[in-house]
Order: structure tokens, then C-alpha cells, then sequence
């Protein structure tokens, strides 16, 4: 069964395809998006939707002054050693350069008061980096108004810029704002559900055809060069000048995260529909793999059953709602702390620990702890700030039974929160330095993030690791997959999650993983079009910007 042939084919409806499908489009090639799941946005829409780019322009026009050997330094810092840097360099290089070119295209970016998360690393700037797009009406989408993909609660009607300006999820006035917007506004999406309406409205001007519910099965080859995809349902699409694998990482499948991460517990922050296809049907046929070593972009949250009544709900992220408020603090099974909750990424190498006399990992499982005054004042679980913690969470009235439901030692977990108390006591944590380092509520100073637990109930929840993939497709700095043999697959491409994170490396950064999927996709586009990276024309007075032609 024929589906028809197409310029380019992407597989995947997240950001980075449709990244992809915009800057394919613009540059007059005939454009197919293949989604498998029913609605677009993939792990993008129920993102917060921020984009990390150093040296971009609308922070120089804001005043603001970055250079590209700052934006080097941080990003060789982060990486830890980890970066490839020709991948590197194609990020730092062309990521301000596809802002604009996406901007042309029709996406409104705008800076974010958000900070770097490594203040203290070389090249660190407190601001003028972060960037995101404001709500939008999702009626702009014309017939495709619903086929965006949105998380439970009210917020993400907000923009993620909003939100940080009114003081994130743990602030009553975040959720009488977005109560607000839902009342006045019901179609208004914000944050990466509103990026992802962004998207969908420049690929529709584009002419960018999109399907969903369109799975793809397998890999088109012929004489060594990929020409199409088969999809589930048997159709074949072709494709004359190239493939590209947007579909992100495999976080929802148990098999493939057994096989690349050691992180016993594992529970995905994204949709059913993120399986590894792309890396499954491009290994197929050799296409090489690379794991990112001391992968830092680990993370801890649990599900809230609420947000899926008969279903699985996504892994809700705590380490910029529960593990930053006052009042809380995450423990081991021996009912000791193990880092400084507030700044996840000093969580995040921890949870590979290893005991080689015990011959297990410490620190996995863990346990959020927190008591009445934090239940009273901040939100959980993606509830309001102040209403009741849900019966399917652990409480009692003394620590002591609450270690016992939970499987803690219970003198360890006393002996904990009595030097917690202390430290709170004093603002100062002694132990892990808690609220120390120059990032969310920390920036405001240690007594910020501190609070003692003391008074009952005690609340108490197991937190499961969730992150970004290790592994992903080897690609180079022209977004081709690599063979096993080491040369680029011809017709084959990867962007977004599921390329391996060689041009970021270890570390993580909010805004690195969008910013990678749109600075790839475009030079993916480029590279299909059959031009140098770094050309562009300018734009039409409608928007559709033009490859010089003079530069093939």
C-alpha cells in the first residue's frame, strides 16, 4: 500500500519534528510528519517549554551582553567531558541562528527570567538565555485546535515565563492566575503545550503535511540509502531526499530502559508512545549507538494516579515543586539524607551509588518526607497549594510509624530530622548545604528551601528516578545517523531525543533539549536542502524564510 512520496519524512510530532518540518518546508521542500501517538507534542507539550540559547539576539537587543566564549565555557562545563566538539560547536554556533530563523518562520520567543542552573561554573549567566513563547489561543490551530496533547491541572494555560514570575507551583497566586486564565480563556495554552501550538501553526502555513496515529514499523532502504518508512498499518512512504527520526528516546519502554539505565524503580516522565522506535528501526540496519556516560539528567517524582484514572500517568518531576519547598527532605532506606534536595542535579549522581559491600545501591529506593506545616502552605502532587494531601499517600502521627509503613529505619529517620531541625533553626544546612547554590528558591537564600518537619501528620511517598534516555542514535554535527562502521547513513537523520546528547554531554540544563532538537532539525533541513549550515536570506513578508540559492 502506497502512502505517497515526499522530499522529507519525519517521524514524530514533538518539537524537534516539527522543528524540522518548519525549516524543511521554508526551504520548499515537500514535508510529511508520521505520528504515532493520536495527538501531537510527544514529551514537548507537557514540558515547561523553555529554550536554553547562549549569545541569542534577543538578549543582546535587551541590553545584555554574552560572548560565544562564555557560552563555550558553560557548555564544556556542564558536559563534564561528555560533549563531542563538533557537535558542540554546531549547537553553540547555530542555535542563536536558528532562533532567528524560527522567528522568521513565526514562532515569538521571548526571554525568561530563569537562570542558569550552574551559577557558579565558568560562563554562567543569571539571565538572558532562557527563552519560551507566550500563551496562545489554541483556535489559531483552525480544525486542529485538539490535536495537542496537554498535562492534567490548570497551569500549563500559563506560560512557563509566567509562571516563574509568580512564584512556580508552590504559590497561590500561580494557581489563582491560572484558575483565572481557565475561566476567561479556556483555549489558552502557555508553557510546552503552548510552544507546541506555536509549532503546529508555522508547519500548517508551510504546508507541512501531518499525520497521526501514523506509527512507523520499519526503515525503507535501498542500496545502502534510506528512502522511506513502512508504517503499522503497512503503507510505505517515500521519501527522495531524506528521513529523519524525531521520535524521541525510549523512556516507556521497560525493556530498553533495563538494558541502558541502572535505575531500579524507573518510572517515565513522558507518554506511552516515546518506545525507541527510531533507535530500534535505524539499528536494524547498523546505525551505531552511544550511551552518555554519568548521565546527569536524572530526576525523581512518582505518578499521581489522579492525573490517569485507569491508565498510567506520566512521572511528575519534584525537584521544582516538593523537593525545593520548606518542610521536606528526601531520605534512604537507612532514613538518611543523601544530598541537597533543593538543586536536583546535585541529586541526580547519587542515585547511581553503589555499595560494593552490600552490593546494591543506596540510595534507591528513597522517600520524600514532609510534614503538616509543608502540606498546609505548598502544592503536591499537582494539586493547589494548601489542599489535602491524597489518602494513597503514607501519613501517621509520629515518625516512628511512618518509618515503618514506608520500610525506613526508624532511628535513622529521627536521628535525620532532629539535625534538620537544627539546621533549619539556624538557616543553614551543615550537612548537604541545602539551598546554597544560586538556583530556584536558593537564589533567595538557604531559609528559602529550609523548614523543620515537625509537626503531625507526618507524610511520607517513595520517589521513583526518571530521566532522559542514556542511549540514543550516533549522529554528527550535520544531524546524519552514523553506521556502526563510523560513516553517516545516507538519507538518514536524528534530531531531538532521539540522538544521543553528544553535543551536550553528562550535564543538564533546562532548555538543552529543545534547543537541540530545533538547532538540529534546522541544520538537518539544510543538509537535506543541499546547503552550508549557516545561510539564510531573510524572510518573506509572510514569514516563509528563503534559502539563498547562491550558496549551494
Amino acid at each position: 500500500m502506497s502512502g505517497g512520496t515526499h522530499d522529507v519524512i519525519v517521524l514524530g510530532g514533538g518539537c524537534a519534528g516539527l522543528f524540522t518540518a518548519i525549516a524543511a518546508g521554508a526551504l520548499g521542500m515537500d514535508c510529511l510528519v508520521l505520528e504515532a501517538a493520536p495527538q501531537l507534542g510527544g514529551g514537548t507539550a507537557i514540558s515547561s517549554g523553555f529554550l536554553w540559547v547562549g549569545g541569542n539576539h534577543l538578549h543582546a537587543e535587551a541590553g545584555g551582553a554574552d560572548t560565544p566564549e562564555a557560552v563555550w565555557a558553560y557548555l564544556a562545563h556542564v558536559a563534564g567531558g561528555g560533549a563531542d566538539p563538533a557537535r558542540m560547536e554546531a549547537f553553540a554556533a547555530m542555535a542563536p541562528e536558528a532562533l532567528r530563523a524560527f522567528e522568521a518562520a513565526g514562532i515569538p520567543f521571548r526571554l525568561s527570567p530563569r537562570i542558569d542552573h550552574h551559577g557558579l561554573a565558568p560562563g554562567a549567566m543569571a539571565g538572558g538565555r532562557i527563552l519560551d513563547t507566550p500563551p496562545v489561543d489554541a483556535a489559531v490551530l483552525g480544525e486542529w485546535h485538539d490535536r495537542i496533547a496537554t498535562p492534567a491541572g490548570p497551569l500549563y494555560r500559563l506560560g512557563g515565563s509566567e509562571a516563574v514570575r509568580l512564584g512556580g507551583a508552590n504559590n497561590v497566586a500561580t494557581w489563582e492566575a491560572a484558575a483565572a486564565v481557565e475561566r476567561e480563556r479556556p483555549g489558552q495554552r502557555g508553557a510546552g503545550a503552548g510552544l507546541m501550538t506555536w509549532l503546529v501553526a508555522a508547519a500548517l502555513r508551510h504546508g507541512v503535511g501531518i499525520r497521526t496515529k501514523a506509527a512507523a514499523a520499519r526503515l525503507l532502504v535501498d542500496a545502502g540509502r534510506v528512502t522511506g518508512v513502512v508504517t503499522a498499518d503497512g503503507a510505505q512512504f517515500a521519501a527522495r531526499r531524506g528521513v529523519v527520526l524525531a521520535c524521541g528516546g525510549y523512556e516507556s519502554n521497560p525493556a530498553l530502559v533495563d538494558r541502558f539505565e541502572a535505575l531500579p524503580g524507573w518510572q517515565s516522565m513522558f507518554p506511552e508512545s516515546l518506545r525507541g522506535d527510531g533507535l530500534v528501526m535505524a539499528t536494524e540496519h547498523g546505525a551505531a549507538l552511544h550511551v552518555v556516560g554519568n548521565n546527569l539528567s536524572v530526576f525523581l517524582g512518582f505518578r499521581n494516579p489522579e492525573e490517569a484514572p485507569g491508565g498510567t500517568a506520566p512521572c511528575r518531576l519534584s525537584g521544582t515543586a516538593e523537593l525545593t519547598a520548606p518542610h521536606t527532605m528526601v531520605v534512604n532506606r537507612e532514613g538518611r539524607r543523601f544530598a541537597d534536595e533543593s538543586f536536583f542535579q546535585a541529586v541526580a549522581p547519587h542515585l547511581r551509588a553503589f555499595d560494593v559491600r552490600r552490593g546494591e545501591q543506596p540510595n534507591l529506593p528513597c522517600f520524600l518526607i514532609f510534614d503538616a506545616q509543608y502540606g498546609a502552605r505548598q502544592s503536591f502532587a499537582g494539586r493547589p497549594p494548601g489542599a489535602p494531601i491524597p489518602p494513597w499517600v503514607c501519613r501517621a502521627s509520629s515518625l516512628a510509624d511512618l518509618a515503618a509503613q514506608l520500610g525506613i529505619d526508624a532511628e535513622g529517620l529521627e536521628a535525620t530530622v532532629r539535625r534538620f531541625n537544627a539546621d533549619a533553626g539556624r538557616g543553614r544546612d551543615s550537612e548537604h548545604h541545602r539551598g546554597e547554590t544560586p538556583w530556584g528558591l536558593a537564589r533567595l537564600g538557604p531559609a528559602a528551601t529550609l523548614g523543620p518537619i515537625e509537626q503531625a501528620p507526618f507524610f511520607g511517598i517513595r520517589l521513583h528516578p526518571t530521566a532522559l534516555a542514556s542511549a540514543g542514535l550516533l549522529a554528527d554535527s550535520s544531524a546524519r545517523v552514523l553506521h556502526t562502521r563510523g560513516h553517516p547513513m545516507p538519507g538518514l537523520y536524528a534530531v531531538g531525543n532521539a540522538a544521543a546528547r553528544t553535543e551536550t554531554g553528562a550535564g543538564y540544563q533546562t532548555g538543552y533539549s529543545l534547543t537541540s532538537g530545533m538547532t538540529f532539525g534546522l541544520i538537518a533541513a539544510r543538509d537535506m536542502a543541499g546547503l552550508p549550515h549557516g545561510v539564510w536570506s531573510g524572510s518573506r513578508p509572510d514569514g516563509i524564510i528563503r534559502a539563498d540559492k547562491n550558496a549551494r
